[in-house]
């Protein structure tokens, strides 16, 4: 106790309570819990966006077309990234149960194979999305600009839709709270008005190497950036039935 304790019983012992108080054990695990999981959750995201821009880029490569962002493109991208792998995942709120679960092992990896596995599913869905997008409008002959700014806007709308989906591992967004996070809630509007400036205005077009898109377009790289990121919070609602038929059976 650091009130109460005397002084070789504070200088001996591993933990030190300042106010005397239990409690604050718990407070401090569940702390360090949160702290842990946004971590875990900020570099999972991180890490997906990167290896999904690197394949992005590649395989235009391999298919001998133009790459799919102007330099410009990806020095933005890099900084809507980086704001959300620094401060919106460490405003995340813990998520329910997480002082039900069993202690984690001192020696586990941190990168361990369902980590791993997590980065490059997600990866792969929001690479599916930017490809998809812009391969479609580049062989259909719209043009180089026009085939990156559809490149450009799926990346940043997917790139919002999988940071929402990676808020949790197996909890539902529905069960989580749509709207508990707002640090996050403000990035990615800030990121939605900032696509919509980009392929609108004449200046930010000029700037930013963008073309004006049409309805269908727009409507076209949002439904993939929905579908290249959305199909993890189905995966989240078959492994909560799982957990509940397990349950029921016990």
């Amino acid at each position: 106790m650091g009130e109460t304790g005397s002084d070789v019983a504070r200088a001996s012992s591993d933990i030190v309570l300042a106010d005397d108080n239990f409690r604050t054990i718990i407070r401090a695990v569940e702390e360090g819990r949160i702290l842990f999981a946004n971590l875990s959750k900020g570099l999972r995201y991180y890490l997906a966006c990167k290896v999904a821009l690197v394949l992005a880029t590649l395989l235009p490569v391999l298919l001998r077309v133009p790459v799919p962002f102007a330099p410009i493109q990806i020095i933005l991208m890099e900084l809507f990234m980086d704001l959300a792998a620094s401060a919106t995942f460490v405003a995340e709120p813990g998520e329910p149960g997480l002082m039900r679960r069993p202690p984690r092992d001192p020696g586990a990896r941190f990168m361990d194979r369902a980590m791993v596995s997590s980065i490059l599913s997600a990866a792969a869905g929001l690479f599916a999305v930017v490809s998809v997008a812009y391969l479609a409008t580049w062989y259909s002959g719209a043009g180089l600009v026009r085939a990156q700014t559809m490149a450009f806007a799926s990346w940043l709308l997917g790139h919002v839709f999988l940071a929402i989906n990676m808020r949790s591992e197996r909890e539902p967004l529905l069960r989580l709270g749509l709207f508990t996070n707002r640090v996050m809630w403000i990035w990615g509007v800030a990121t939605v008005l900032f696509v919509a400036a980009a392929a609108l205005i004449p200046g930010a077009q000029t700037a930013l190497k963008t073309a004006s898109l049409s309805r269908g377009e727009w409507g076209l790289a949002l439904a993939l950036a929905l579908a290249g990121t959305f199909w993890m919070e189905a995966r989240k609602f078959l492994l909560l039935r799982d957990d509940h038929d397990r349950t029921l059976i016990r």
